[in-house]
């Protein structure tokens, strides 16, 4: 069912558009997982221990880095399916 339900909304798609966002989505998605690198790679800077934040345990550190990730890999989920989506249409 979910299947042609995306049929039918890729041909509501113009298809002199479709480059147009092939490129879009793929900018987009380049820069999510730029972002991701970035946090990546300063993730001691963001999400360890803080002198200066009372109670900081380990606990509450993890939260911190779920509040983050959990909604970064569901758009960059969602980025690549609607890329996927459009180079197949």
């Amino acid at each position: 069912m979910n299947s042609i339900f995306n049929q039918v909304m890729l041909a509501l798609i113009n298809p002199v558009a479709l480059p147009a966002l092939r490129i879009a989505a793929t900018f987009f998605l380049l820069i999510n997982l730029l972002g991701g690198t970035y946090l990546f790679l300063n993730r001691h800077r963001f999400f360890d221990q803080d002198a200066n934040v009372d109670n900081d345990i380990p606990a509450v550190r993890k939260l911190r880095i779920e509040v983050v990730m959990i909604p970064w890999s569901v758009l960059t989920t969602l980025l690549l399916i609607l890329l996927i989506n459009l180079w197949i249409a």
